[in-house]
């Protein structure tokens, strides 16, 4: 596993925009993190982040693929507030990408946004309000929409716990306490770094708390190749439930408390 030095030394390029003043700084502010080698989903991962309703808030971006332009990033990044930008070699592991962005992290939560899916303008603030009202380092969704674009259906993924302590949260639902990160690390891995980084969380005695299944979106597209779990649509809707044909999905997932 690679060290955090070794990690930094391979950042090419670094840009800060619009960072917010240490005055600004605070241990309820909120660290979106996205990874990404997928050029075609930079204005998804801003939407997102401009969505948020919650404050204060940054983006940090890590750019994991060589080819990507990141003075393109920084161009779109302009206008807006507090984000940042930074590119490491592709050969650099999904898991050591993200290690290195609770680096440069200025808040007290780290927020884990995957570049295709769909983040409500409430995620972070509901997020923030369960931490607020149980004892948790991480929190996250076990029960999730999925919304499947080649047929315009929304589904909602087998029955999981809600409202309750779990021992696993899919990995781009999670908000974490950054003290976890003094114990804990992503593994040097390119897929399974979120389970294997829960795992060492429970051993060492972290609290995984699930919430509701509203203000987030797994995007599914139809071809399954551009995708990590690799199953078609027929058979990733077998473990699904309450199949709802709807162009736009997001008033039946939005939900501000």
């Amino acid at each position: 596993m690679h060290d955090r030095s070794v990690v930094q030394v391979k950042v090419s390029k670094n840009y800060r925009i619009n960072q917010p003043t240490v005055a600004g700084l605070s241990s309820e502010g909120v660290s979106i993190v996205t990874v990404t080698n997928r050029p075609a989903f930079m204005f998804n991962v801003y939407n997102n982040y401009l969505r948020q309703t919650y404050r204060p808030r940054e983006l940090i971006i890590i750019l994991n693929n060589n080819s990507m332009p990141i003075k393109h990033w920084q161009k779109q990044a302009l206008p807006h507030e507090s984000i940042k930008i930074f590119q490491l070699d592709e050969k650099v592991s999904l898991g050591e990408c993200y290690n290195y962005a609770v680096t440069q992290a200025n808040y007290g939560y780290i927020a884990k946004f995957d570049d295709d899916d769909y983040y409500a303008a409430e995620f972070i603030s509901t997020g923030m309000r369960t931490f607020a009202r149980f004892n948790a380092h991480i929190v996250g969704k076990c029960c999730r929409y999925i919304y499947f674009k080649g047929s315009s259906i929304l589904a909602l993924h087998e029955p999981s716990p809600e409202h309750s302590y779990v021992d696993y949260v899919p990995g781009a639902t999670m908000i974490i306490k950054k003290e976890v990160f003094e114990k804990v690390r992503f593994p040097d891995l390119n897929a399974g770094e979120d389970n294997e980084f829960q795992e060492e969380c429970l051993r060492q005695g972290f609290l995984i708390y699930s919430s509701d299944r509203f203000n987030y979106v797994t995007i599914r597209r139809p071809d399954k190749n551009t995708h990590t779990f690799k199953l078609d649509d027929e058979t990733y809707m077998g473990y699904c439930k309450e199949l709802i044909p709807i162009e736009d999905f997001r008033p039946l997932i939005t939900r501000a408390e």
